[in-house]
């Protein structure tokens, strides 16, 4: 399920030197087909024992798709998870050992139809390392084609619109945008093409 590399994860073969963590034991405690939790058995850096619940969904891929005169390509869907419909970037999770270029190209393509022929990585952040070891791959999508979308059951009721680069960013800003790594790609993306005005 996940593309990460196993340092990135607790582990009981041992902690980095540097850590003020000692992992004891685990025990994976859930698993369904997007993600596992796994209970750790820890020595807190205080000296006290306690559990550490890690969640593991998978590294994912998000993409700013940008048309030649800075129109960004955007979803719209119904978020399960916080019960609201809300508008994001194209994003989706990296299969088992996939190159996260090649997850963000067929992500792209199956939520939006689209195809790039130029692509440039953003950066790639973690989106809650405080509970989650997953990390989200950033890109920017140029020289768009269109297509059809081949989205997943689960996605019928996706749409799919453009809106001008400039006003995503300052619409996601103002929390219009429901997801964080949405506002962190569109930040990046215009700091990439605007520099000097940032």
């Amino acid at each position: 399920m996940s593309s990460q590399h196993p340092s990135q994860r607790p582990s009981q073969r041992g902690d980095p030197a540097d850590s003020p963590w000692r992992t004891l034991a685990a025990r994976e405690v859930y698993r369904n087909q997007w993600l596992s939790v796994t209970e750790y058995q820890v020595i807190r850096p205080d000296g006290a024992p306690g559990l550490y619940g890690v969640v593991d969904p998978g590294d994912n891929v998000t993409i700013v798709a940008l048309d030649d005169d800075e129109q960004v390509w955007v979803v719209e869907d119904f978020l399960y998870p916080i019960q609201q419909r809300g508008w994001f970037l194209p994003t989706g999770a990296i299969e088992q050992s996939e190159d996260p270029l090649l997850a963000a190209q067929r992500e792209l393509a199956e939520e939006t139809g689209l195809r790039a022929t130029q692509w440039e990585r953003l950066g790639a952040f973690y989106l809650t390392p405080g509970i989650a070891t997953q990390r989200s791959y950033l890109f920017l999508a140029r020289g768009l084609t269109p297509g059809e979308p081949q989205r997943e059951p689960t996605e019928r009721g996706m749409t799919q619109r453009r809106m001008p680069l400039r006003a995503a960013r300052i619409a996601s800003r103002r929390g219009e945008a429901l997801s964080a790594v949405t506002a962190l790609g569109l930040a990046l993306a215009w700091e990439a093409l605007h520099a000097d005005e940032v």
